[in-house]
């Protein structure tokens, strides 16, 4: 996965440069861009650091790490580009190890987890419980089982599925044999039982017939 994703984002078009309206639209029901400077960000799985560049931009104290190191090169040269400071650190999503618990206030996680086995998406989820602080607040975007990337899979048990090939009008080949979970309401509820506050809202995106279908998940640490 690391060289996959190396290689991916060498390649503009798995750079995008704007963040997403959903996390926008999140952060700033949740969060004041006057205490932005006291409250520390985590923006887990950056791949080339949209995220993390605009919650940089916008004053919040930003951390971001990711699997990739090709991803955080870029990252650390947009940030430079911006004139911004994110401080960055090569790892897994499902091992958080590097950062302390009850260290962040938010933790973002935005179409990250459907990429790992059950087992690490697991202990991801344990990971972002443990390193937000009490009361802090994560977002997850995280893929359905309405999907069509799931057309095109082999089960291989549970919410863990390799995808033989895309369907027509999927947005690029690089997903072609990749192992993907697509997670149902009910394992969503699951994932997030120890989280309170928890809101599961969907975003869908259909392309010449081809749907992105994703969960976006909203929780607090207690």
């Amino acid at each position: 996965m690391e060289a996959r994703w190396d290689t991916a984002h060498e390649q503009p078009r798995f750079r995008p440069i704007y963040p997403h309206e959903q996390v926008v639209r999140w952060t700033f029901r949740n969060f004041s861009r006057k205490s932005a400077g006291q409250t520390k960000v985590l923006d887990l799985g950056c791949g080339a650091g949209r995220h993390a560049i605009f919650y940089a931009a916008e004053g919040f104290d930003t951390y971001a790490c990711d699997i990739s190191a090709v991803g955080l090169r870029e990252l650390q040269a947009a940030a430079k580009g911006r004139g911004v400071n994110v401080q960055s650190h090569q790892c897994p999503g499902h091992d958080l190890s590097h950062y302390p618990s009850d260290t962040f206030d938010v933790v973002l996680s935005f179409g990250v987890i459907y990429y790992m086995s059950s087992f690490e998406a697991e202990q991801t989820f344990r990971e972002i419980f443990r390193v937000l602080k009490p009361g802090g607040k994560c977002l997850c975007v995280l893929r359905t089982t309405a999907d069509s990337r799931i057309l095109r899979a082999t089960c291989l048990g549970g919410s863990a599925w390799r995808i033989d090939a895309l369907t027509p009008g999927a947005p690029s080949d690089m997903e072609d044999g990749i192992d993907h979970l697509f997670f149902s309401k009910e394992d969503v509820e699951r994932a997030f039982a120890p989280f309170v506050g928890v809101c599961v809202d969907r975003m869908t995106y259909v392309h010449e017939g081809f749907a992105d279908d994703d969960w976006v998940v909203s929780a607090a640490r207690p």
